[in-house]
């Protein structure tokens, strides 16, 4: 009988008369470790070369000196370029559309969709439109209320115009209507980004309620 020490592979032969005085146990003359010889045990002569019988198939072997696949180089740059196509999937399914709204990342992205002739999405950051004015007052007619804001597009990206939530306040300070505004309700020709530092004029015509207007207050969604 033989056995086989785990850490560094070195074989020896092993008597039974060694088991029952060792109590199963066998310190390797190599390293040193110590290790449970009845998991390891094989029945039959020691190995002439002291070695596992090597398993071999492919590009790749094992064998009890290296505990480890041994790769053609061509294989390990199919591998590599296998495994950067999945994570780029995954990440562009995941996280795609919210890394074309980072305002670091981009510029860069801009660039590989240049190259790749691939457009993105346009940027959406309702924080980076400022709000110039607002108004909201009875018309000439007292039929209708009007509604009066400017916006400016502070970011480094062109941005659609947005949509505008409108909400009526009685005098109690409850609200008691709201309407979203689309950008093809207060913009008359076709509607077109907003480019960097560009501004635009906001003008809606509200009938006027049955209740009494006390306030209002809008948002940009």
């Amino acid at each position: 009988m033989y056995t086989l020490c785990p850490e560094c592979k070195t074989s020896r032969t092993i008597t039974v008369d060694e088991l029952r005085s060792l109590h199963g146990v066998v310190k390797c003359k190599n390293c040193s470790s110590l290790y449970d010889v009845l998991e390891l045990l094989n029945e039959g002569e020691l190995p002439s070369n002291n070695e596992l019988t090597a398993y071999e198939a492919g590009n790749f072997s094992y064998s009890n000196n290296d505990d480890f696949l041994n790769l053609s180089p061509t294989g390990w740059r199919i591998g590599f370029g296998l495994c950067l196509i999945i994570f780029a999937v995954q990440f562009y399914y995941f996280e795609g559309y919210n890394s074309t709204q980072n305002a670091t990342l981009r510029p860069w992205l801009k660039k590989a969709s240049t190259a790749l002739n691939s457009p993105l999405p346009i940027y959406k950051n309702l924080a980076e439109f400022s709000v110039l004015h607002g108004s909201f007052e009875s018309a000439a007619n007292n039929k209708s209320y009007i509604f009066k804001t400017a916006l400016t597009n502070q970011a480094s990206f062109i941005q659609n115009p947005p949509s505008i939530k409108l909400t009526l306040i009685d005098f109690t300070g409850r609200e008691f209507a709201s309407r979203i505004f689309l950008p093809k309700d207060y913009i008359q020709h076709a509607i077109t980004p907003i480019k960097p530092e560009s501004s635009i004029e906001i003008s809606l015509t509200i009938a006027t309620p049955e209740r009494s207007i006390g306030g209002y207050h809008f948002e940009l969604i």
